[in-house]
């Protein structure tokens, strides 16, 4: 009977603990330029295989100086995607953001589907904003990959 009662209070202990690190804001990079995205969106979230997405993007310089080290990595999660799917400029160096408000312009990065693990596979594709060498924005979206 003890160890019901030792499994119920770990348990509890245990759900509690979940609670307070999945409510606590995520933390920022202090150090990192204020640069954000203003675009991160892709023209599909569902492809069958053979098919690809196209991510467009666009970037921000939001501080008062020139930005000359910025660069955008995508990352797709779980890991051991990559006999699946391919990614074209999976880093993107990012052109001189000259002054405030200076935007990069439209870029682009396509994600095409070689194949699928199952009938039907979901990933996190996931745009890292890197200034030099801070991490300062970071957009996500799920891709949904179907075999034909």
């Amino acid at each position: 009977m003890l160890w019901k009662v030792i499994a119920v209070a770990a348990l509890a202990v245990a759900i509690a603990v979940a609670i307070i690190v999945f409510s606590m804001p995520m933390q920022t990079n202090s150090d990192a330029p204020n640069v954000k995205f203003t675009e991160f969106t892709p023209d599909r979230r569902d492809i069958s295989v053979g098919e690809s997405t196209k991510i467009l993007f666009n970037v921000q310089n939001l501080e008062m100086r020139p930005i000359t080290d910025g660069q955008v990595i995508i990352v797709i999660e779980p890991s051991g995607y990559q006999s699946y799917l391919t990614i074209q400029n999976q880093t993107v160096q990012l052109p001189d953001l000259h002054s405030r408000d200076a935007r990069t312009g439209q870029m682009e990065v396509v994600i095409t589907a070689a194949g699928a693990p199952a009938k039907e596979a979901l990933y996190t594709v996931k745009g890292i904003l890197f200034i030099e060498g801070n991490q300062s924005d970071v957009r996500e979206f799920e891709l949904r990959v179907r075999q034909q």
